[in-house]
């Protein structure tokens, strides 16, 4: 049986001689086409009587922009990080630190309410549930975009394809979910995807690794 540098030596001849794999820039993109189709559905339905009640037309500001943008961010570090990637190893860290700043900023914005004295309902409702859910479902384009090599970095790759999948479940999210006071969004959006991001990286670290 070999030994773990055996593989990585094994490893890094075998893709030392295989040609370059061409960038299709194109074939990527295709992997967002679902989450705006989920986007433009959830859109059009909220302009039906039936419907509307159930969804809810979030704001742009500030948090849903900034999940949006923690989203697009680990697509295309997704997208280039397979081995070899020590050239791009100075940004494929920005999805783990975005996401942290959407935790500490909700965090943030709950102990501003309790300072402040403010009142807000105490509501937790099935969103946690719903974030979980949604995430396992979503994980798949992300493991799609690692599907033509191996990571070179599987502990990185790990954390940063489990916030590409609870930033798409946060979005998705957004649009049923009307609460946005302080009190819900820490309890019932950041501390549950805290917590389902270091379950989501053990288990993500076991499978890509080598």
């Amino acid at each position: 049986m070999l030994s773990k540098e055996e593989k990585t030596e094994s490893l890094i001849r075998k893709l030392g001689t295989e040609p370059p794999s061409r960038e299709n820039i194109w074939g990527n993109l295709l992997f967002l086409i679902p989450l705006f189709s989920i986007g433009f559905i959830l859109f059009c339905l909220s302009f039906y009587p039936i419907t509307a009640p159930l969804i809810h037309i979030p704001t742009l500001f500030p948090d849903f922009l900034w999940i949006a943008i923690v989203g697009a961010i680990s697509f295309w570090v997704l997208s280039r990080l397979r081995f070899p990637e020590e050239s791009f190893s100075k940004t494929s860290k920005l999805p783990i630190l975005f996401g942290l700043v959407w935790i500490l900023y909700s965090s943030g914005l709950y102990g501003w309410d309790l300072i402040s004295g403010h009142e807000f309902s105490h509501h937790i409702g099935r969103c946690s549930a719903i974030i979980f859910l949604s995430s396992i479902l979503l994980c798949g384009s992300g493991f799609s975009l690692l599907k033509k090599g191996n990571p070179g970095n599987p502990i990185l790759s790990s954390a940063v394809l489990s916030v590409f999948s609870l930033a798409l479940a946060n979005f998705c999210l957004k649009f049923v979910c009307g609460d946005q006071s302080s009190y819900h969004i820490f309890f019932s959006h950041g501390l549950p995807s805290l917590f389902l991001f270091f379950i989501g990286f053990f288990v993500l670290k076991n499978i890509l690794k080598w």
